[in-house]
């Protein structure tokens, strides 16, 4: 019955000491801390706890002091006690929670991340970016490392679901300087060399979203979703497309 008294608002060490004194009637400190298992000092502060809760009386007999329990009838007074505080506790949470709403709505926008792993997270993550409603993603990556990632196939189907959707791409892409990317519906590319700028990571904006892809060491991604974020990532962006035109 330990845990079924905690549940109605004793503590584990009060439960321990007012089941000693039911079992032993009436007792000494010592004999109900020898009971309870509960060390002699901690005993006389359950038991005061227990006294004020009315669980517990105490009387003198000679010299000792002796405690015995209450009817455990009390136990109901001490559920009413508790769900009368609940209740006004609700009530008060009530009164409370339009301002603390007011305050949360006024307090800016908080980034929401999200966290993906593995090739089937980052696969989820792409599906992502095609439900951007302004049709426009902006990306940086490196187009080798892509390509060991996944196969020809799954690029194609990609570029397919893209394209079926109308979402144009501006891309800034890492490769040697003769290569040109194929050329692709809705897309606009810009290479830059490789070697001068070495990317392990891909980074697309869309819409009020910013993702972030390692493709190196291994294979993970997030997803970090604010408004002030993503457009001074596109703002970056926009500097180093300019900047991507001298190589073209």
């Amino acid at each position: 019955m330990l845990q079924e008294l905690q549940e109605f608002g004793l503590s584990e060490k009060e439960a321990r000491v007012y089941l000693a004194a039911l079992e032993l009637g009436k007792a000494t400190a010592d004999e109900l801390a020898k009971q309870a298992k509960v060390n002699r000092s901690t005993t006389y502060v359950q038991i005061e706890s227990l006294k004020q809760k009315g669980l517990v009386s105490s009387y003198d007999e000679g010299k000792k002091t002796y405690f015995a329990p209450e009817s455990p009838e009390y136990l109901k007074r001490l559920f009413e006690k508790q769900s009368g505080d609940l209740k006004r506790k609700e009530d008060e949470l009530a009164k409370l929670l339009p301002n603390l709403s007011k305050m949360f709505e006024t307090a800016g926008e908080r980034p929401r991340v999200r966290f993906f792993e593995g090739k089937e997270g980052l696969i989820t993550m792409r599906e992502e970016f095609l439900k951007t409603k302004d049709k426009e993603i902006e990306v940086i990556y490196a187009y080798d490392i892509g390509g060991k990632i996944f196969s020809q196939e799954e690029r194609d189907l990609y570029i397919k679901k893209r394209a079926d959707k109308k979402v144009r791409i501006r891309a800034i892409y890492t490769g040697s300087c003769d290569e040109k990317l194929e050329p692709r519906p809705l897309t606009e590319g810009r290479i830059i060399p490789e070697k001068i700028f070495p990317l392990d990571v891909d980074i697309i904006i869309y819409g009020d979203s910013v993702a972030i892809a390692s493709l190196k060491s291994s294979l993970m991604g997030v997803i970090i979703e604010n408004k002030d974020i993503a457009n001074s990532f596109r703002s970056i962006f926009n500097l180093a497309w300019d900047g991507a035109e001298r190589y073209q």
